[in-house]
């Protein structure tokens, strides 16, 4: 990982600047994913990162070096994520009766926007870490030897906890959207 060493390089020197240029450089994409993946909106997941960019550059100076820097910005842009999810959802309705309309009487016509509501509610139910283990898995396609480092848990356990999560969700879609 010549990448990673040119960034802790930087840092040791101190050189900020540059050490900064190499994160955004070489994080933006998967940063934006992990954005995205927890506000499941383009814009939001834009406005997140650039907010979470600032917060990096103005304490990049006291990063101790105890986790990758990967892991340090991933932390930073997921807090801003869930702070700023937190605060949407203040500001959105809080009924789904609201936003469905019956067609015929019979069956519910959803929109995708509606299934993404229902789904971003649904993984807000789970506990902490099945909710990290699912988007780590399933919006960032993270390996589970990856997400092993990053949280220090077992890959058994992660996959356990996925499956887990996979299997609620499923469930509270079910309900929430009258499926069969």
């Amino acid at each position: 990982m010549e990448e990673q060493q040119d960034i802790q390089s930087l840092l040791l020197h101190q050189q900020w600047e540059a050490c900064f240029y190499q994160i955004v450089e070489q994080y933006t994409d998967r940063l934006y994913g992990v954005a995205f993946g927890v506000l499941a909106n383009s814009d939001l997941a834009q406005d997140c990162l650039q907010e979470a960019f600032i917060s990096i550059w103005k304490n990049l100076h006291n990063f101790k070096g105890d986790s990758a820097v990967f892991t340090w910005t991933y932390t930073i842009v997921r807090n801003q994520a869930i702070a700023l999810k937190r605060k949407e959802e203040k500001h959105r309705s809080k009924e789904l009766e609201h936003h469905l309309h019956p067609m015929d009487g019979q069956e519910l016509r959803w929109t995708s926007d509606e299934i993404q509501s229902e789904l971003e509610r649904a993984l807000s139910t789970l506990p902490e870490k099945q909710k990290l283990v699912f988007e780590l898995r399933y919006h960032q396609e993270m390996p589970y030897e990856a997400i092993a480092e990053l949280t220090q848990t077992s890959v058994g356990a992660l996959k356990a906890s996925y499956h887990h999560a996979k299997e609620k969700i499923g469930q509270k879609l079910i309900e929430q959207l009258n499926l069969p």
